[in-house]
């Protein structure tokens, strides 16, 4: 009886982790919501709270420094805000939660730098952690 028992919790545990690993990366059911999320930053001014206007920015996957950056078409436009992340990476961060960095520059020089947790699914990507309001 305790060799079953024994048996019974060993196979288990084998079967569980695959269970788990096939059911996070199997999305070919899943059923997604019409709507497009992203991840963004707004980036102001602490002198007077006016939005700052970058020239470039870059989005990079720390684990192996891959440029993810989602250029908006027109940054002066943007009142601020900037894409970290948005639904359309959810393939290139998919299956566990992800490091990524933000660097935003004026002219040639850095003057943003933060870092986010971003977790997708298999639609939407979400903010786990990491600071969205910012002030240089």
């Amino acid at each position: 009886m305790k060799k079953r028992v024994c048996f019974s919790f060993v196979l288990l545990a084998l079967i569980l982790p695959q269970c788990e690993i096939h059911k996070s990366t199997d999305c070919t059911n899943s059923l997604c919501t019409d709507e497009f999320r992203s991840v963004t930053i707004h980036i102001k001014y602490a002198t007077n709270n006016n939005p700052v206007i970058l020239s470039d920015y870059k989005v990079i996957r720390t684990l192996d420094n891959q440029d993810i950056t989602r250029h908006d078409s027109n940054l002066n436009d943007n009142n601020g805000y900037y894409i970290v992340v948005d639904d359309s990476s959810t393939g290139l961060l998919r299956n566990c939660d992800n490091e990524v960095e933000f660097q935003g520059f004026i002219g040639d020089q850095l003057k943003v730098q933060k870092r986010f947790i971003i977790r997708p699914d298999c639609c939407h990507v979400y903010l786990v952690s990491g600071e969205t309001e910012v002030y240089i």
